[in-house]
C-alpha cells in the first residue's frame, strides 16, 4: 500500500510524475524526465525550510544513476536561491556480505567531489530509499569531512521502514541533523528486495543503463559539464 506524504497529497501533479515511474510503458527519456521534474518539486520544498536563506552554502550527494535527473532537477531549481551548491557524485556497488542480504553493503569505487568547504546543508538524494545502505554509505563519507548544520535527505519514494533504519545507523548527533523530504512511503517488498509499487522497477533498467555494471562505467553529463567549468585556463 502505497501513503502519499504532506508534499504529494494536493498535487496532481506530482502523483502523475510518481504513476510515471511506476508505468511500465513509460520510455527511458520519459522516465528521466519523470525524475527531473520530481528533483525540482523537492527543491520547492526544500527551499522552504527554515534552514536555508540566500546566504546558504550546500553540498549535494548522490549516487551517479541519479546525477543527470533526479540531482539535477534539485539543483537546477535550487541554486539560485542560495550563496553556493557544489555536487559530490559517488559510483557504488551494492552487494550483500557473507552472501546475507540482512548485511546489505555499497562500497564507494569512484568519486567526483566539489569544493567541501563551508558547507552549512548537505542533501542526500536518492531514486528510492529502501534498505538505506547506498544512503548510508555516501553519507558516512561525507560526515566523515564536513560538520553540516542539518542533514537533508530527499527522495521520491522510500519504503516505510526507511527513515527509523537510516537514524539508527548513526549516532543522535548525527540523526538529529535529519530531515526528510518525500512524496510517497510503500511498505511492500518483493522477494527480490524491490519496493512496490516503488519506482517501477531497477532504476538502471529503467533508464538504459542497462545493470550496475554498465552504470558504473557511465560518466554523467552533470559530471563532464561541472568538471569542464571548473577546469583552470
Amino acid at each position: 500500500m502505497r501513503q502519499l506524504s504532506q508534499y504529494a497529497q494536493n498535487s496532481d501533479e506530482i502523483k502523475l510524475l510518481l504513476d510515471r515511474l511506476v508505468d511500465q510503458k513509460t520510455q527511458p527519456q520519459g522516465y528521466a524526465d519523470a525524475f527531473y521534474q520530481l528533483g525540482g518539486a523537492l527543491s520547492d520544498f526544500i527551499r522552504n525550510s527554515k534552514s536555508l536563506s540566500a546566504k546558504t552554502r550546500i553540498t549535494l550527494a548522490c549516487s551517479s544513476e541519479d546525477a543527470d535527473w533526479l540531482s539535477k532537477g534539485i539543483l537546477d531549481r535550487l541554486e539560485s536561491h542560495v550563496a553556493k551548491i557544489n555536487l559530490a557524485v559517488f559510483w557504488n556497488i551494492r552487494s550483500n556480505a557473507f552472501e546475507n542480504s540482512a548485511f546489505a553493503i555499497a562500497p564507494i569505487i569512484k568519486t567526483y567531489v566539489e569544493s567541501l568547504e563551508n558547507v552549512d546543508i548537505l542533501i542526500i538524494c536518492k531514486s528510492i530509499i529502501n534498505t538505506s545502505c547506498v544512503v548510508r554509505t555516501n553519507l558516512t563519507y561525507m560526515i566523515e569531512r564536513i560538520n553540516p548544520k542539518k542533514i537533508f535527505i530527499a527522495s521520491p519514494v522510500l519504503f516505510e521502514k526507511a527513515i527509523p533504519s537510516l537514524e539508527n545507523e548513526f549516532p543522535k548527533s548525527i540523526s538529529d541533523k535529519f530531515e526528510f523530504f518525500y512524496f510517497a512511503e510503500d511498505n511492500e517488498v518483493t522477494e527480490a528486495g524491490e519496493v512496490i509499487p516503488g519506482i517501477g522497477g531497477s532504476v538502471y533498467h529503467r533508464l538504459g543503463l542497462e545493470d550496475a555494471m554498465k552504470k558504473n562505467k557511465y560518466i554523467p553529463v552533470i559530471v563532464k559539464e561541472r568538471r569542464e567549468a571548473n577546469l583552470p585556463g
